[in-house]
């Protein structure tokens, strides 16, 4: 039988019930408000494979806070939660209890697809691999494997996976990109700063009305990373390197392209071609490249043949990043959730300890860079404790995902209960002074 949102709820009850007696859904997190009170954030998610469900948890009891979600932001299961959760509704509706029942009943086993529909050498390998077995049976379940790897460089195709997101995203009307930015800059209803809020000015540009939400901007950001040209993808903003018609993208092609786990998923590959001159300078403008890469007389040509997309995770796990502005005082704060605190400390005495700690290392020192830099952003991060779970675990039973739910929920009420949005504001107006004055020095 299928969870319901009642079965979550009632999990969540004792956090939502202790957020209450502490008096958590009355006090101040953001300065931009709606004309019923409620109170609005960002919020980016880290990467984890299954456990993104803890994420579901989290979102859950800040909408028992009276918060709302402007942007949203995200890499792999991240992106995956982000998505939904925009395409669900307004950013003014509460959505939990819908994206609670759609991420807990993922069909996960199903998007185990191999390389065709009748291949189940992948499934079983998956699971023999999660038993931790003998080197003697793990050689022997990858040797039934290798024909995938050969011939679409990974377990499983990933279609099931974009036919059920491309499904979940048409039932809310989401079809397109344009439909996306169009929903999630639905402008909420008496949408105003906080009387008497001191940063207006410094946010605002000397403004002191919020202006309307611009459905010329992405208020979604999805961390992707496409490996043939080396290059960092947010995505819908950097679409139209990819498309000839970026509105018209569905929107489930960009959570597959983050999610595409390597070895575990094949890659998501897009065409690619220099359309003229315009385009030409996006690749400049948006991902950095030099007009001497786009010089037609080098050898190999760019762009190749096509863009190779894998999980954003391998370069960013948890892009906080997304929606910062050193210059500003926001008048909503970026919050931030990971998927567990990361362990910084390891022994490397084994190969297969050697592999995982590169890859790990990859996919966390951008972020981990980002936070050293912007010390002020760890007063904006929680860390959802989901390290007796495994992130692949795609047989997850519903006694675990109710425990990663509750995790969640409970992670949130403690990380309300510490957050003071005024403190944080003094850290960014202190920080915003001190760039200013070390620009105005050199």
């Amino acid at each position: 039988m299928a969870l319901t949102a009642a079965d979550f709820q009632s999990i969540a009850a004792p956090a939502v019930a202790a957020m209450r007696a502490q008096g958590l859904d009355q006090k101040h997190y953001s300065d931009t408000l709606d004309a019923a009170g409620r109170q609005y954030v960002d919020l980016v998610m880290e990467g984890g494979g299954v456990l993104g469900i803890a994420l579901a948890g989290y979102i859950y009891l800040l909408e028992q806070a009276g918060l709302r979600f402007a942007a949203l932001g995200g890499a792999s299961a991240g992106s995956i939660t982000a998505l939904v959760l925009a395409a669900l509704d307004e950013p003014s509706a509460a959505k939990a209890d819908r994206l609670v029942e759609i991420v807990a009943n993922i069909p996960m086993a199903e998007f185990m697809d191999g390389k065709d529909d009748r291949d189940d050498d992948a499934r079983d390998f998956i699971s023999t691999m999660l038993q931790r077995p003998g080197l003697a049976k793990g050689l022997w379940k990858a040797m039934q494997i290798l024909d995938n790897l050969d011939e679409i460089q990974g377990l499983n195709r990933g279609d099931r996976f974009h036919a059920w997101l491309t499904e979940v995203l048409g039932r809310s009307g989401i079809r397109t990109t344009l439909a996306l930015r169009q929903r999630m800059a639905a402008t909420p209803l008496g949408w105003h700063l906080r009387p008497g809020s001191v940063h207006s000015v410094s946010q605002l540009d000397g403004n002191a009305t919020l202006q309307p939400l611009d459905p010329a901007k992405d208020y979604l950001c999805i961390v992707t990373a496409d490996i043939a040209t080396e290059t960092k993808v947010e995505f819908p903003r950097m679409a139209a390197l990819y498309w000839d018609a970026p509105g018209s993208v569905n929107p489930a092609d960009y959570a597959r392209c983050s999610m595409s786990i390597p070895v575990f998923f094949k890659p998501y590959r897009v065409p690619l071609k220099i359309r003229d001159q315009s385009h030409r300078d996006l690749w400049c403008e948006l991902a950095g490249l030099d007009k001497r890469d786009l010089d037609p007389a080098r050898v190999p040509p760019f762009p190749p043949p096509e863009a190779c997309f894998i999980d954003g995770g391998v370069l960013s796990n948890f892009p906080i990043d997304a929606f910062h502005n050193t210059n500003k005082v926001p008048a909503r704060p970026t919050l931030g959730v990971k998927l567990q605190w990361d362990d910084r400390s390891h022994t490397i005495t084994k190969l297969t300890k050697l592999v995982t700690q590169t890859f790990n290392s990859s996919r966390h020192c951008l972020d981990f860079e980002f936070l050293r830099k912007n010390p002020d952003f760890k007063q904006l991060v929680a860390y959802i404790d989901t390290a007796d779970h495994d992130w692949l675990n795609f047989e997850m039973s519903d006694p675990d995902k109710l425990d990663l739910f509750r995790r969640g929920a409970e992670t949130a009420r403690a990380f309300l209960a510490g957050f003071d949005w005024g403190k944080y504001k003094q850290t960014r107006q202190y920080l915003v002074g001190a760039y200013a004055q070390a620009w105005d020095g050199k």
